[in-house]
């Protein structure tokens, strides 16, 4: 199931990253309105805009992209798992200002990609220690005291 999951986002990330267009294209002046909206009714504009909303949403893209690759490295390398997202999503730019000219590639994609990686890779990181915490401390209580 966990296979499935992983090729089903990555077919789904894939799509995204080469869409000709700007996949917010559609909703783009819906989310202008709402931003609109938000700062009408007392959000300030530093707080909100439609760069910032596009940047969390990049991070929020590649998060299961590191925890998906921090999964299929060995643990001790999961540093690893920046280096890669940086290389993809900088391949990724590269390729979207040769072959689609409708798509604008940016540097900010690349570190909100890779800072989405990283939280991804962090997460993982931070299940794999509960988890051998609570492997631990169970040992513990299960061996005798001498």
């Amino acid at each position: 199931m966990a296979f499935i999951l992983a090729v089903v986002y990555f077919a789904a990330l894939a799509g995204i990253l080469f869409w000709p267009s700007p996949v917010d294209r559609p909703i783009d002046g819906a989310l202008m309105q709402l931003i609109e909206w938000l700062h009408n009714h007392g959000v300030p504009k530093w707080f909100i805009g439609y760069r910032k909303i596009e940047f969390a949403a990049n991070i929020l893209l590649f998060v299961p992209f590191g925890i998906v690759v921090a999964l299929r490295l060995p643990r001790r390398l999961w540093w690893l798992v920046v280096l890669i997202a940086a290389a993809s999503s900088t391949a990724v730019e590269l390729a979207q200002g040769i072959f689609l000219p409708a798509r604008v590639p940016a540097l900010s994609d690349v570190v909100a990609n890779t800072s989405g990686a990283f939280i991804g890779a962090v997460l993982v990181l931070s299940v794999w220690s509960l988890h051998r915490c609570r492997v631990l401390k169970n040992t513990q209580r299960i061996q005798p005291k001498a």
